[in-house]
């Protein structure tokens, strides 16, 4: 005897079950992949991003140190305070010092050309956090001098200043 197939809410629901739920799990894991990727994209982007701003900020210290070390100089003579007095050589020592570090901060920066495709997120996000102490050590620098330079325009101003009343006088 022939007994056609019955087909019941169940069956019908556990087939259609049976389909979407490893095709579920396939779109899934597509979706995970490309998260991450997307994800190494964004670090790889904000990563290049701040070492070619770190690299023009550490690439124009030297020359902001040159500036700073003319302007005291400047400034000192003007004071009457010769190359050789206390303040000058600690201000003098001090600046060779800090030479030394920008020219270490220049060593330290990643290569400039470096892509970073094949590098995991772990990998990028190290890198991100050197480069991101890098452009720290170098903004404390590019202030410091800044400050100094501020300082010596203060400084040039009282000198006019005293040199206008005692030419007044």
């Amino acid at each position: 005897m022939f007994n056609p197939p019955t087909f019941d809410i169940g069956t019908v629901a556990g087939s259609i079950g049976a389909i979407t739920g490893p095709l579920g799990c396939v779109i899934a894991w597509i979706s995970y992949r490309r998260s991450q990727q997307i994800k190494t994209l964004t670090l790889r982007l904000e990563l290049r991003k701040q070492m070619s701003g770190v690299r023009v900020d550490i690439e124009a210290l030297p020359a902001l140190l040159e500036q700073a070390r003319a302007s005291r100089s400047a400034v000192r003579a003007a004071m009457g305070r010769g190359p050789q007095s206390g303040d000058n050589l600690i201000w003098k020592a001090e600046l060779e010092r800090d030479l030394k570090i920008v020219q270490a901060l220049v060593c330290d920066l990643p290569d400039a050309k470096e892509t970073y495709q094949c590098s995991k997120p772990q990998e990028l996000e190290s890198k991100l956090v050197e480069v991101y102490a890098l452009a720290a050590r170098a903004a404390q620098l590019r202030n410091k001098y800044e400050t100094a330079l501020a300082t010596d325009d203060k400084d040039r101003d009282h000198i006019r200043a005293d040199a206008r009343r005692r030419v007044g006088l």
